[in-house]
């Protein structure tokens, strides 16, 4: 693990050199862990609801629009997790902080009232 600003994070376009750009990649990666507890939490929402509706409709059928939504959520959430992992392997103290801070912060706001005690949705930890 090391401190400093000068990094490149993900793409080489995403390159910083300036405590300036630590600070708004700081945020970017803060923004983009909350957003990845905030979409478990979404998904677990749209699967208990589909789930409650199967009493009106038996038989779930795989090729419908909400499978369809599930599946592009869940290909969205797989690839944010692994872009969050690949940005703590940077292994800089300031961008595993973004992560963990962002992940407890998102965790607090969207995870309050989760209904289950095992997370089937979960791939990063």
């Amino acid at each position: 693990f090391h401190f400093g600003y000068n990094e490149t994070i993900l793409f080489s376009s995403w390159t910083i050199s300036s405590v300036g750009g630590l600070i708004g990649s700081m945020v970017a990666i803060f923004l983009m862990a909350t957003l990845y507890e905030g979409l478990k939490y979404y998904r677990e929402y749209l699967f208990w609801k589909t789930y409650n509706l199967l009493e009106y409709r038996p038989v779930p059928t795989m090729i419908s629009w909400n499978h369809l939504y599930q599946t592009l959520l869940h290909i969205f959430q797989v690839t944010l997790s692994f872009l969050l992992m690949l940005i703590f392997m940077t292994y800089n103290v300031w961008l595993c902080l973004a992560v963990v801070l962002g992940a407890a912060v998102g965790y607090f706001l969207f995870c309050w009232k989760k209904s289950v005690i095992v997370d089937v949705t979960e791939h990063c930890h």
